[in-house]
């Protein structure tokens, strides 16, 4: 663990941040208790830890420290309410995982809906085997984990099913103080539901409209293909498998393996149903890992000189996996290129700080224009790495709203004179009719070793006329 920190140390620090972890820092220069995309705990996360310094290293330190309080904590868990071995098995199981290390080093709202959401699922387990004094704890911890990512629902769900199937715990649904952590979580959740519904339920719509694009076979196989290997074979088959194959004898197994099956099963049985018609991306299933941690944790500690051999292969397999992402990113030696190359991420504004930023110093005249784009990211990675006098913007012409839309008015934009940023060398047509006239005024290219990654021009947009236009 302590050459995992080390490694996620230097990454941060020689590494940029990709364009949605600066969309989340435009997030914390506007705090709110909700966004159009996520809830705002990333955005309250991102203000604490930029409170004296607003740089990458800062904003990534975060989760490093997040998920490193949470290795130790797995550890102590699993020892004491276990054996050492079940210890070792969850805090190695996170941490050496490729998954749960680019959460460790890359902020977005993942960050916190893991922290949050293990914790939950893990204060619950104490308050249903160990005493009913921690559900107050339980309900706060699950409360964030909701307000961090809405996706931290579907574990909720198996917590408050688990009394339902172990009938030595339906007293629980008995107790009041079952309902006051439910109460309390509902509390803490609630400033983004009031947010919604004072912005048109505008979360509502734009995730209605995003889970519901259509998805084919294909795609479904290669979500699920992505996540065995993204998350390692033996840690998929407990997420994945085990709970499907375990349920089918449930009452012979464990109530400590019957709750982590239920806080596994709710999420796994959705997005196994959902993914087989939409289009889904792999980091949303990251509640099905949540308590098919604990499974995989509980199978090995529990029968360790049985399946040690299939623990030390998931964790060199994962190991293995983040070295060659590690080497790739610094030293890239395989034969992929473009989008193909995840790695590129890192790379791909490269020429925002250095290029973008020395010419607009060059030419102060267009220092009091606008920058904008049409989408979040351009605008996102112009204000954190320059700074411009006015902030950067997105237009969102055929493209869906952003947190731009609800804080630079179309009012405030008709009109005026802007410096537009496209991707390529030229203006996309659909751009064209909102504007009196473009004119390219620079065209820079962000640069990977000798490798160009990513083409981009500077345009002065005179006269937008507006939406309607």
């Amino acid at each position: 663990s302590a050459v995992l920190i080390l490694i996620r140390l230097l990454f941060i620090s020689n590494t940029m941040l990709i364009d949605d972890e600066a969309y989340y820092a435009m997030y914390a220069r506007h705090l709110d208790w909700g966004y159009i995309d996520h809830g705002p705990v990333v955005a309250f996360l991102i203000k604490l830890l930029t409170m004296f310094a607003e740089n990458a290293f800062m904003i990534r330190f975060g989760p490093i420290v997040l998920i490193t309080v949470l290795t130790i904590i797995l550890y102590r868990f699993g020892k004491s309410q276990f054996n050492e071995a079940t210890g070792m098995a969850l805090s190695l199981g996170l941490s050496a995982n490729m998954l749960f290390h680019t959460n460790a080093v890359v902020m977005t709202p993942d960050v916190p809906l893991a922290f949050f959401s293990i914790l939950a699922i893990l204060y619950y387990y104490k308050a249903f085997f160990i005493d009913e004094e921690y559900l107050i704890a339980a309900g706060a911890l699950l409360g964030l984990a909701i307000l961090s990512k809405i996706s931290a629902l579907f574990p909720a769900i198996g917590i408050v099913l688990f009394p339902a199937i172990v009938k030595e715990k339906r007293h629980f649904y008995k107790n009041v103080n079952f309902y006051r952590s439910l109460m309390l979580a509902f509390l803490i959740f609630m400033p983004f539901v009031v947010w919604n519904l004072q912005n048109d339920l505008a979360f509502v719509r734009y995730q209605g409209a995003h889970v519901s694009k259509a998805g084919s076979f294909s795609d479904f196989l290669g979500l699920w293909i992505g996540l065995l290997f993204a998350a390692g074979p033996i840690y998929f088959y407990y997420a994945v498998i085990h709970p499907i194959w375990i349920a089918r004898n449930y009452r012979a197994q464990s109530q400590q393996q019957l709750y982590f099956l239920s806080v596994t099963g709710a999420p796994l049985i959705y997005f196994i149903a959902q993914s087989l018609h939409s289009r889904m991306e792999m980091n949303w299933l990251a509640p099905v890992l949540f308590g098919g941690l604990f499974l995989f944790g509980l199978s090995i500690g529990e029968n360790w000189t049985k399946h040690k051999k299939l623990f030390y292969f998931q964790i060199i397999f994962s190991l293995l996996l983040i070295g060659l992402v590690t080497i790739q990113t610094f030293l890239p030696f395989l034969p992929i290129k473009g989008k193909n190359d995840v790695t590129n991420r890192y790379f791909i504004y490269s020429s925002f700080p250095d290029e973008l930023k020395t010419y607009l110093e060059a030419h102060p005249e267009l220092q009091n224009k606008r920058i904008l784009a049409n989408n979040y990211q351009i605008p996102s990675m112009v204000n954190f790495y320059i700074k411009p006098k006015l902030e950067a913007s997105c237009l969102s012409i055929g493209y869906h709203e952003t947190l731009y839309s609800y804080i630079h008015s179309e009012k405030d934009l008709k009109g005026r004179e802007f410096l537009f940023i496209a991707k390529g060398n030229s203006i996309p047509a659909s751009i064209k009719p909102y504007f009196t006239s473009l004119k390219v005024l620079h065209q820079f290219q962000s640069m990977r070793d000798k490798n160009v990654v990513a083409k981009y021009s500077l345009w002065l947009a005179t006269n937008y006329k507006g939406k309607e236009a």
